[in-house]
């Protein structure tokens, strides 16, 4: 590595397939005298990835977002404004970022390698997680995006292969080594479990992308870079966003409502035609991280409080209010909400 320079990873992924997790694994194992800085991009409009890392900054970790957009777009200037940021004023050890799951990696590592960084940052590995239950599926394998996810990794991860199984994985596994130029390292894990190290490997200096301008069509993203403000009691904020054939619509509650669990479970189970939900809600004194994909959800607790808030994400439109009104019907009444 140069003298002073500070190490970058990419940490890509398609939609869902465990890239936050992965960061927390990271994050949980990083030396404690260094200061990191992670960068997360979200497709929709109203962010949801940083409330796991609440109360992070007293661990030598800053957060950042770049909500509503997707920072693969060609010079993409929030991106650079909160890269420049967090060079200046946290002047960190390392960066990671986390793109959004439908985000071609190549205007970002174009960047990263630009004449305005290429002294300042030291390109590490750009590490791929993926779902093999993905890579089996048709419309993932013609998916340009997704192919490039892979084709410009150098660590490529099979993840969730508890989910996945033993035959599928390898399956995968064998594919993968089969690539070429060769991945520098493959391997299996679950629930993100991934190694630390990885992140130092040198990565391949020529990887070129399949499909190099995928990413610059079918963006319509509406960028809402403004911090959403806390909404009154039964007055939710609602934005929607589309781009790279996905929809969104997100949802901010106050900090003053809370849901009850069981029926967010419900409510999450009942969802038709919706890829990812994701959302932090207060029910009750604690506020839980609820995490779908395909019908498969976790919920872990936070210490995040600031509002609860909910994304989705689906390949066409849905009725979004309806999908609303379903949220409300999860809420405690007013007399029940003065007992918690």
């Amino acid at each position: 590595m140069a003298l002073n320079k500070i190490p970058v990873n990419l940490i890509t992924g398609f939609l869902g397939v465990g890239k936050t997790t992965a960061l927390q694994n990271i994050l949980k194992r990083k030396p404690a005298d260094e200061r990191w800085a992670v960068i997360i991009n979200e497709f929709g409009a109203v962010s949801i990835d940083h409330t796991p890392f609440a109360g992070a900054d007293e661990n030598g970790l800053v957060v950042k977002e770049v909500a509503g957009g997707c920072i693969c777009c060609t010079a993409n200037l929030p991106m650079q404004m909160t890269l420049t940021l967090v060079l200046r004023q946290v002047k960190p050890h390392r960066i990671l970022i986390e793109p959004t799951g439908m985000g071609h990696p190549e205007a970002i590592l174009d960047m990263l390698r630009g004449k305005f960084l290429k002294d300042v940052l030291d390109i590490r590995a750009t590490v791929c997680l993926v779902d093999p239950r993905q890579w089996d599926n048709e419309d993932y394998r013609e998916h340009e995006t997704f192919i490039d996810q892979i084709t410009l990794a150098d660590v490529l991860i099979a993840n969730k292969v508890d989910l996945a199984g033993e035959a599928l994985t390898q399956d995968f596994l064998e594919w993968g080594k089969a690539l070429f130029p060769p991945k520098i390292l493959i391997g299996a894990v679950e629930h993100g479990d991934i190694d630390p190290n990885w992140l130092n490997i040198e990565p391949f200096p020529n990887r070129k992308a399949l499909h190099p301008h995928a990413h610059e069509h079918e963006h319509h993203h509406h960028h809402h870079s403004e911090e959403l403000p806390i909404p009154e009691v039964g007055k939710p904020l609602m934005r929607e966003s589309h781009g790279l054939g996905r929809y969104s619509c997100g949802w901010v509650f106050s900090p003053d409502e809370v849901f009850e669990l069981p029926k967010l479970k419900a409510w999450v189970a009942s969802l038709q035609n919706v890829e990812r939900v994701k959302g932090a809600f207060r029910t009750g004194v604690d506020w839980v991280l609820i995490n779908a994909v395909r019908g498969e959800f976790t919920i872990e607790y936070l210490a995040y409080r600031r509002d609860s808030r909910v994304e989705c994400i689906s390949a066409n439109p849905l009725p979004w209010k309806t999908l609303e009104d379903g949220l409300k019907g999860c809420l405690l009444n007013v007399s029940e909400m003065k007992t918690v």
